[in-house]
């Protein structure tokens, strides 16, 4: 068996640690899978991590993560200090008002734990697949506009006509806790995974 615990650390005048969750073992079913990944999970909060993440990826077998949200919401009722991150949503991949309700739908289960990266996407085996052929490198344009477009929703109602998406007046049917809202921080790597995370302020 091969666990990855990918571990970052930040210091200054507060010690945060972080740590990125991709368990990965061709030879194990995708249920040990699962609880390793539960398992690495208590160990991160026993062990005194301030936030997991989970991966985004398809066709490959590289995570069992097509989506981040499933796994987070079962490790909410399975935590109770650590925080919960979506490392990252890929926005070309995703529609705004699915990632407005999702991502607040998570901040409500883990009582205000959420963190949600969005990501432009890496890797055009993905893109060839998911998003019709589009060019990986052209996924900053869905990044750029899905983040104002998350934020308004969760303001109350809002209608969008970008040029990726369009919508009549809608709302996010929950939005996150507290007052204010989660609030994005942009990061301006040029990275193609370059992303835009919100984490509780």
């Amino acid at each position: 068996m091969r666990r990855s615990l990918e571990v970052s650390e930040k210091t200054g005048t507060d010690h945060v640690s972080e740590c990125l969750l991709n368990v990965v073992c061709p030879h194990l079913s995708p249920r040990q899978l699962f609880e390793d990944l539960t398992e690495l999970t208590l160990m991160a909060e026993a062990g005194g991590f301030s936030t997991v993440w989970i991966g985004e990826h398809h066709a490959m077998e590289y995570t069992i993560s097509p989506s981040p949200m499933p796994l987070l919401a079962y490790l909410a009722a399975k935590t109770t200090t650590i925080h919960l991150g979506a490392g990252t949503i890929i926005a070309p991949f995703w529609h705004p008002l699915r990632v407005a309700g999702e991502c607040a739908l998570l901040d409500v289960i883990s009582n205000g734990r959420m963190k949600v990266g969005l990501a432009r996407g890496a890797y055009q085996v993905e893109f060839d697949r998911m998003a019709g052929g589009m060019p990986a490198s052209s996924g900053g344009q869905a990044l750029r506009e899905m983040v104002p477009v998350v934020r308004a929703l969760w303001q109350g109602d809002y209608a969008h006509d970008g040029d990726i998406w369009k919508f009549p007046t809608s709302r996010s049917p929950t939005h996150p806790c507290g007052s204010p809202p989660a609030t994005p921080t942009r990061t301006t790597s040029p990275s193609p995974t370059a992303a835009t995370s919100w984490s509780r302020h």
